[in-house]
């Protein structure tokens, strides 16, 4: 706050401060009156007289005077004198100068005026506002210093800028900068200084949710990818995330952000190196988090990969269709057939897997090396097949309803009927003969053959062949190592029987 030091402000001040005084200490009774003079012109004197027919003597207008207990000063000069008081009156006037005390200062009844303590002032400070951090602009709050004659931002000592504020450049990355601002005078002055700087990471590319960035790749090519930041201070760690964060399941401790990588393919949290070998046919969406502890930085990113050449013909047949299942579902919903069903996996070399899924299909089903595709005389096999790579991943691309055109199927019996199912959209063989029959499945000039066992009606059907449990499978035709079940077999158990309904194989890429 400005303040005034004019002469009349101050008499008026005083004259206000000696009233409050008398009121509230009854230390006399008073007969003087503040006078509040128009600026420039000379202080009006005041005096208090006991008789009004004696002149008074002299006293200083800002001390109360009491007739009955305080003698008044015999020698006007030894009264209080201001630089702002009116010159003594001429000798022989019956009045004394009237005077006004100094600033600041009281004047007890029947003693001289003493100084009054002024208020502290008020301590010299400034605070940096903004973080210190590269491409923040750092201004300040100050208090006591008033207008400042100079604000000095350095570093290392070294002035790096002079004014009201700082852009904080990268360079200077892990250092602190330090404030001088300074008044009008020596004691005002004050410093502040900032945390080391710190630079918020930022990923290399631009992406979002629905523009992510995309890789593609083929099947069996090694991927390797570096996602590190462009910049950043600090130990900057990464991590893979959600694209969508409802995609988490807290019930299925399987599904983590990892699960969404390709298969093979890993992120190096140090580095932020993703690399690796993915072998199945998919597309992986996913982020990528870098950090800082202090900022992070999400990159979003698509990863296609497209299946290899095509080897040959990955077949597949079950003896159950998806009508006998739709008939089998009871009023809870669940499906219990009277009867397990039976499946089988034809590689392109022609090795077959038997899987046996109990009528239960809430049951696991049994994946088992070899055996032969059986039925009983008289009934049908649903039989289906695609082109493949050497990783079993379909080659055909699916139409857009997710469709892919149906192989050619052929018996070496002729009797055999074969038509095509138009509910599950594959092949329906009928085995009218008892015997050993041959078949074969074709499409884009490549081809598999298998045999299929008929069995007389009195027999049983079904085969017995070795249980394996598929921890560590390979691709008989590659020798390519793979986790858990063989890719294909993985998408028919998911689907829920597994080998059954529409098209599953053909479909299996359309609903990746």
């Amino acid at each position: 706050m400005h303040r005034s030091t004019s002469t009349t402000r101050r008499a008026c001040a005083l004259g206000t401060t000696v009233a409050l005084i008398g009121l509230t200490t009854g230390l006399g009774v008073f007969t003087s009156t503040a006078a509040f003079a128009v600026e420039g012109d000379a202080p009006t004197p005041v005096v208090a007289s006991a008789d009004p027919t004696q002149p008074a003597a002299p006293t200083d207008a800002a001390q109360p005077t009491d007739t009955a207990t305080t003698p008044a000063p015999t020698d006007a000069a030894t009264a209080p004198t201001d630089t702002d008081t009116a010159a003594p009156a001429p000798t022989g006037e019956p009045t004394a100068p009237a005077t006004t005390a100094p600033a600041g200062t009281v004047a007890p009844a029947g003693g001289p005026a003493t100084t009054k303590a002024a208020p502290s002032a008020v301590a010299a400070t400034v605070t940096i506002v903004g973080d210190a951090k590269v491409g923040t602009t750092l201004r300040y709050d100050s208090t006591g210093i008033g207008n400042p004659s100079s604000a000095v931002w350095t570093v290392d000592g070294a002035t790096v800028a002079e004014g009201s504020s700082y852009l904080v450049p990268k360079e200077i990355v892990g250092k602190t900068i330090t404030l001088t601002v300074t008044g009008a005078t020596p004691d005002q002055t004050a410093t502040a200084t900032t945390k080391a700087v710190t630079e918020d990471v930022q990923s290399a590319d631009e992406t979002a949710a629905d523009a992510p960035l995309t890789l593609s790749l083929t099947a069996g090519e090694d991927l390797s990818r570096s996602f590190a930041v462009t910049a950043g201070s600090g130990d900057v760690t990464y991590s893979v995330g959600y694209t969508d964060p409802s995609y988490a399941d807290p019930d299925d401790p399987e599904t983590t952000p990892e699960s969404f990588l390709p298969d093979g393919v890993t992120l190096d949290p140090t580095t932020g190196l993703l690399s690796g070998t993915p072998y199945f046919a998919t597309d992986s969406d996913f982020t990528i988090i870098a950090s800082n502890g202090t900022s992070t930085a999400t990159e979003y990113v698509q990863i296609t990969v497209e299946p290899a050449a095509a080897v040959g013909i990955l077949a597949w047949a079950t003896d159950t269709s998806s009508s006998e299942i739709f008939d089998a579902i009871d009023i809870n919903g669940e499906v219990k057939l009277d009867h397990p069903i039976h499946s089988w996996i034809i590689m392109p070399d022609g090795s077959i897997t038997t899987i046996t899924q109990p009528g239960d299909l809430a049951a696991e089903p049994t994946f088992t090396d070899g055996g032969t595709p059986t039925v009983k005389q008289g009934g049908s096999l649903l039989i289906d097949g695609s082109p493949v790579d050497e990783f079993g991943n379909a080659t055909v691309q699916p139409d857009e309803d997710g469709n892919t055109p149906a192989p050619t199927v052929t018996s070496d019996v002729a009797s055999d009927q074969i038509g095509f199912d138009q509910e599950d959209l594959v092949a329906r063989v009928t085995f009218p003969h008892a015997s050993t029959h041959h078949l074969t499945v074709a499409q884009s000039g490549l081809s598999v053959s298998f045999p299929v066992t008929v069995l007389p009606t009195a027999a049983t059907v079904g085969t017995t062949p070795t249980v394996v449990t598929p921890t560590t499978g390979q691709l008989a035709f590659t020798g390519t190592d793979a986790t858990g079940a063989l890719p294909w077999a993985l998408g028919f158990v998911a689907a829920g029987a597994g080998l059954l309904g529409a098209g599953v194989l053909r479909r299996r890429r359309a609903q990746r």
